[in-house]
């Protein structure tokens, strides 16, 4: 009898770890939609910010290696990206909370790649910040960058530049290694 109470104890926590794991691995929708301030950083950059609406539709799906994959679409008021409509579906990797929101755009028989910036998000999806990448002035065609003295960013839920700095420097704290944005 004592056996028999065993084996079921047993197969019913094997059953609770085999449905937590499934659960675990399941797709998640996510759905983020709102007003995000974009901003220049640095104490001499004091351009004015901006309210910017942006829509994030997709699902996540978490990678047995703890990382996340989101694939679905980002839209930013305001932003002209040179993307086709049909294109605009994204698939980015998350590795210690950011990846790179970058289009792979097929034209007349050619394969090109833009990268928008890179996205960092909350492990909930629920709050994000982007690094914008802008256009260098070295000459080179399609050389895009960001810099943590006065790049461009945007980031939500955010009402004021401060409150975006703020949320900025708690999602990159791991990519900035120490350094505080301003």
């Amino acid at each position: 009898m004592k056996e028999k109470i065993i084996s079921i104890v047993l197969a019913i926590w094997v059953l609770m770890i085999v449905i937590s794991v499934v659960l675990l691995f399941l797709p998640r929708t996510i759905h983020l939609d709102g007003v995000a301030v974009k901003y220049r950083l640095g104490e001499d950059n004091r351009e004015p910010e901006q309210m910017v609406h942006i829509n994030m539709d997709g699902k996540r799906y978490l990678t047995t290696s703890g990382d996340y994959i989101f694939r679905g679409t980002i839209d930013i008021e305001g932003e002209p990206l040179p993307v086709p409509e049909d294109q605009k579906r994204l698939e980015i990797r998350f590795h210690k909370g950011h990846g790179l929101m970058e289009y792979i755009i097929y034209e007349n028989g050619k394969t090109d790649i833009f990268v928008y910036g890179t996205l960092f998000v909350d492990r909930a999806f629920s709050k994000l910040t982007i690094a914008i990448s802008e256009e260098n002035s070295n000459g080179e065609q399609n050389s895009r960058s960001w810099s943590s003295e006065d790049g461009l960013m945007l980031s939500m839920p955010a009402t004021n530049r401060s409150e975006a700095i703020q949320l900025s420097n708690e999602l990159m704290e791991t990519y900035l290694g120490g350094y505080i944005l301003k």
